[in-house]
């Protein structure tokens, strides 16, 4: 049991130099929580705006993507619409008979993009037309045996002299049904785009020469590849193109007419434009989060002051208020010392335990300023229980920090003076500076004058065995880890039994902290461990709570032990 448990490392006092770098540092304290909050800000902003980038970037694809899926379905729609059409009209006598040119003209003026509409026999003759019989028969390609849509041209059409492209399908009996579309209408398609850096062009399938073009055409640099022939949609990419610009494109095949395709392009420049700017929002956003950061910081910070001011001014006030923890000889029952612990009676909140403060105390340095007011409350306290047991062993905590103060040191001695048996607890999980001179001198003139030292916590620290090598240790604490692990199965159950050997191999004085049951009791006594400390004895409590186990101070004759009735009490 220890008021301060805390890891601590004494040094020699700063330098003049490390004094003034110091004192100019926290000049600029300030400036100190602006910093972190441009720290703290700035992984979460990083992470928002690159998210937002990629998710806008996403949907500037995703925008030109729909609009190419537009225009698609709009020319693949017609063509799918007139190859219905054609299969309709599959068997029509190509004769040009007054039934054909009816059949031919009612899809004609059905379909109004149309210029004509034309029969071909097998040998490649155009024969008639919407228009009429075609006298003499006009030569143009000879049908294919595939009846899939296809196109060529452009040709000049002999009755409206208009320049269209020739959509054709051949028919089962090998002749063939075609229809003549302006090329204006082509071009309405891919017109329209008011972005001179946008490509959208009717290409061939095959070799990817450009029919209808809106923008200057251009073709991706494939390293070693290329689009076409194009069978297969190609949607969502990215790559240098042979104009020198890096491009986002999309080309697809249209089901009705595979051997056309759309080809969409967009410079990335052009894509993204705008899409690294912040919006307002975002900026509201991302200034709304430093504020929300620095007013945190600010307010820990000065929680931080003020928790420093509290105890100061709680120090000087007198606040803490001294607990006394029993020890205990239980083979007679006698109370032969205490261990001085320290609360906090706070004018609002009551009592408080030491981990609600003890942190703080060490965090701002003002162990000794505490103990101090302990002391003095001490030598008040203690005057009762002398006069019963002048032989009263008195355990004080202390740090590293305590014996580096030589005005606290002088203090100590002094209440020596009137109190013989003060010993002085160092925890295991303390680092002090054994080799100080500081140190070396506070502990000469400490065991010169009969104090005496002890290793708190023994067992649970890193510093144990240097402390029993290098201090001159009078007694040994065992843990009250180590006491709950009696009769389980913990590992810590077979250490106990190794330090309670190594302390009497020592000739250490024993102490076992946390004896709560009369089965550790018993087994610690046992194991030749007389001196215990526990809630089956006695809970930490003020002096006057003390004061009521004064009988039990007395010969054992006078009063038998009973450890029931001491936790009573």
């Amino acid at each position: 049991m220890h008021i301060f448990n805390h890891q601590i490392r004494l040094t020699q006092p700063p330098s003049e130099h490390q004094q003034r770098t110091r004192q100019s540092w926290f000049s600029s304290r300030h400036l100190r929580p602006i910093l972190f909050t441009l720290i703290c800000s700035l992984l979460p902003i990083v992470m928002s705006y690159s998210w937002t980038l990629a998710h806008t970037k996403q949907q500037r694809r995703e925008a030109f993507a729909q609009q190419f899926e537009l225009s698609y379905q709009a020319i693949n729609q017609n063509l799918l619409a007139l190859h219905h059409y054609f299969i309709g009209l599959d068997r029509l006598d190509i004769n040009c008979a007054p039934e054909t040119l009816l059949a031919l003209r009612k899809v004609h003026f059905q379909i109004t993009y149309v210029a004509e509409l034309g029969l071909v026999d097998q040998s490649g003759q155009l024969r008639c037309s919407s228009w009429g019989p075609v006298n003499p028969p006009y030569e143009v390609l000879k049908p294919v045996a595939n009846q899939q849509l296809r196109y060529y041209g452009p040709s000049v059409l002999e009755y409206s002299q208009e320049v269209a492209m020739i959509i054709a399908k051949t028919r089962s009996n090998g002749s063939e049904i075609n229809a003549a579309i302006p090329l204006s209408v082509f071009k309405a398609f891919v017109q329209g785009n008011d972005n001179k850096q946008d490509l959208v062009a009717l290409v061939d399938s095959n070799n990817g020469t450009p029919l209808f073009v809106n923008g200057h055409y251009s073709l991706p640099l494939q390293h070693g590849k290329t689009l076409f022939p194009l069978t297969q949609s190609v949607i969502d990419q990215t790559a240098h193109f042979d104009d020198s610009n890096r491009r986002y494109y999309l080309a697809k095949p249209f089901s009705a007419l595979p051997g056309l395709s759309l080809l969409s392009t967009r410079t990335e420049q052009q894509l993204y434009l705008g899409a690294h700017r912040l919006s307002l929002l975002q900026v509201a956003l991302y200034l709304l989060l430093i504020c929300g950061i620095f007013y945190f910081i600010q307010r820990q910070q000065g929680r931080r002051l003020s928790q420093k001011s509290q105890l100061k001014t709680a120090i000087r006030n007198q606040e803490f208020i001294n607990y006394y923890q029993a020890i205990w000889d239980s083979r007679t029952g006698r109370l032969i010392g205490v261990e001085l612990l320290a609360r906090w009676l706070h004018p609002i909140d009551g009592i408080r335990s030491p981990d609600s403060f003890l942190p703080d105390i060490q965090r701002y340095r003002l162990q000794v300023a505490l103990t101090e007011q302990l002391l003095a409350t001490l030598k008040t306290d203690l005057n009762g229980l002398l006069t019963h047991n002048a032989l009263l062993k008195i355990n004080i905590n202390i740090t590293g920090q305590h014996l580096n103060d030589p005005e606290f040191v002088v203090k100590l001695l002094a209440i020596h003076q009137t109190c013989r048996q003060i010993c002085l607890e160092i925890t295991e999980t303390q680092l002090v500076d054994i080799d100080s001179p500081q140190v070396q001198d506070a502990l000469s003139k400490l065991q010169t004058q009969g104090v005496k030292l002890a290793i708190d916590d023994f067992g649970t620290g890193y510093a144990g065995l240097q402390y029993l090598q290098q201090l001159p240790l009078d007694t040994l604490k065992i843990d009250r880890s180590f006491v709950a692990a009696i009769h389980t199965d913990s590992p810590q159950a077979k250490v106990l039994d190794g330090v309670i050997d190594l302390a009497l191999n020592l000739n250490l004085q024993i102490v076992a902290e946390g004896v709560e049951t009369e089965a550790q009791a018993q087994y610690l006594r046992d194991k030749g461990v007389y001196l215990h400390q526990g809630w089956l004895y006695s809970k930490a409590g003020p002096i006057e709570d003390l004061l009521t186990l004064i009988p039990i101070i007395e010969p054992p004759a006078a009063r038998p032990f009973n450890p029931v009735y001491a936790e009573s009490t």
